[in-house]
Order: structure tokens, then C-alpha cells, then sequence
């Protein structure tokens, strides 16, 4: 997204230039005729275009669903004293929104992602000072508690993003986590979280989708949830909000404007 101009990113590009299993002469290799040609000549491919909202395809819902968080926290940065991103991975949000700002900053995830993540930020020399990591493991470690540990504080408004995580858990895991964001949620706070449809999470969407989810159960990253959106969406991912105490307060679904079974939506929500 850099290269073809839909989503300027300096700060990835310098990571990624680090990062242990990426070639970025075999980005050029691949994409530079592409890059070349939309620079020079304005010939633009898929991968150098961005469909207007509700026109996604499966293909652009990853470029659209970066930008909507990237709107999310825009927007919410200034209104918020903490910011807590679980499953954050790689993402480089946080540095992207948050340098300078007074607003607190917790990233939690497996503590083998966030040593190869705090090595790389090193190595390609970008500042990450006022971020705290928080190694947890999901499966022995209550991340409740190592966030508490860490100094988050209950009192203060907060932002908590959870980005493409809840479609590799199962459902009570899902909603347990999601009780608890709530139940950490200061007057004013707000989670920012994405749901998968279960025609997609069971690869029935399509024989690509279907392709795709075999591939990630052999890798050992299966997908396991998704809501049914067949019906009514909105509704739908309403009622299963409600169940963690939570309302919605955004809605987006992706590909609503084209004629496509529903698969993936973004939503913000608050307790109730």
C-alpha cells in the first residue's frame, strides 16, 4: 500500500527492511514492474486501487480493513488516556498515532512475537519508548492480569483494539475476552474489534476461502469462529455483543453494496 500510494507508510517499510523473514529485494522483484508502471504511465492493477466503502471484495477487505482502523484510531486517540491492543502481532499503529500524544500504550501478545517485533524496531532504528509490551501466554496466563501488572488503570477511558484475532478462537474464548474488555472499561471507553462471517471462518464463501482455510489449518492457525450473518448482520453481531455486555456504537460492513453473501464487518462498541 506504500508503494502504490493508497496508504503512505514510512514506518513499515523501515521495519519490514529489518525484519528476520522478509526479502525486500524479493518485494521489488515481485511488485516493481507494477509499482513502475502506476508511477510512469498511471497504470493502476487491483493491488494499486481501493474500492469505495461497501464495495469490497474478499481481495480488498484487508487493504479497507487497515484503513478503518487506521480511521478508528485517528479519531479516538485524542479522546482517550489509554490505548490496549491485544493479538497486536507486527502492527505498527501504535507508532503510527500515538509519538508525542499524551495517551498510554499497552501491546500484548505471544512473548516470541514480541521479542522478534522489539528487536526488529531496534535494528531499524524507530523510536518505541513510550509503548509497553506485555508478553502473555493466552493459554497459562490470565492477560487481565498482566495488563493490571503493567499499570493499566480502570479508572482512565480507553481504547481497545482487537484486530482479526477472535477469528482463530473459539466462541466462549471470545466472549470471555470480551466480558472482560468490558468489565475493564472505564465511562467513555470503546473496543474496536472485527467478526468474521461463519460461512467464511468454514470456508464455504467461496473455493478460494476454502483453499485458504485449509492452508492456515495446516499451519496450525485454523479458523474457528464466526458469526452468522446470513440473515441479518447487524443484528446478528448485535445480539452476540449484548451477551458480552457490550452495544454497538459503529457498524461496517464490508461488501454491503455489492451482491454478496455477507462476510466481514468492523464494529465499535461500549458496555452497556
Amino acid at each position: 500500500m506504500h508503494y502504490f500510494d493508497t496508504r503512505p507508510d514510512p514506518l513499515s517499510v523501515a521495519f519490514v527492511k529489518k525484519f528476520p523473514c522478509e526479502s525486500h529485494f524479493g518485494l521489488w522483484s515481485v511488485f516493481g514492474p507494477l509499482i513502475i508502471s502506476q508511477r510512469l504511465f498511471g497504470f493502476t492493477t487491483k493491488l494499486g486501487r481501493l474500492p469505495e466503502p461497501g464495495e469490497e471484495t474478499l481481495v480488498s477487505t484487508p487493504a479497507r480493513r487497515l484503513l478503518w482502523f487506521d480511521r478508528i484510531m485517528e479519531e479516538s486517540v485524542d479522546e482517550v488516556e489509554q490505548i490496549v491492543i491485544s493479538g497486536v502481532g507486527f502492527d505498527l499503529i501504535a507508532l503510527r498515532f500515538t509519538e508525542g500524544r499524551e495517551v498510554r500504550v499497552f501491546e500484548l501478545d505471544q512473548a516470541g512475537t514480541l521479542n522478534v517485533k522489539i528487536e526488529t524496531l531496534r535494528r531499524a532504528g524507530l523510536k518505541h519508548d513510550w509503548v509497553t509490551y506485555i508478553p502473555v501466554d493466552y493459554s497459562t496466563e490470565s492477560w487481565v492480569d498482566k495488563l493490571l501488572e503493567a499499570g493499566f488503570d480502570r479508572t482512565k477511558k480507553t481504547l481497545f483494539l482487537w484486530e482479526s484475532v477472535s477469528l482463530f478462537l473459539e466462541i466462549d474464548v471470545v466472549k470471555e475476552t470480551l466480558k472482560r474488555m468490558a468489565e475493564l472499561c472505564a465511562d467513555g471507553s470503546k473496543i474496536a474489534q472485527d467478526f468474521y462471517s461463519s460461512a467464511f471462518a468454514s470456508g464455504g464463501i467461496s473455493r478460494t476461502v476454502k483453499r485458504t482455510s485449509r492452508m492456515m489449518e495446516k499451519m496450525g492457525e485454523p479458523w474457528r469462529f464466526g458469526i452468522d450473518m446470513s440473515d441479518d448482520p447487524k443484528t446478528a453481531v448485535e445480539a452476540f455483543l449484548k451477551e458480552c455486555g457490550l452495544q454497538i456504537t459503529g457498524f461496517n460492513q464490508f461488501g454491503e453494496r455489492r451482491d454478496v453473501e455477507p462476510f466481514y464487518c468492523i464494529v465499535q462498541a461500549e458496555k452497556t
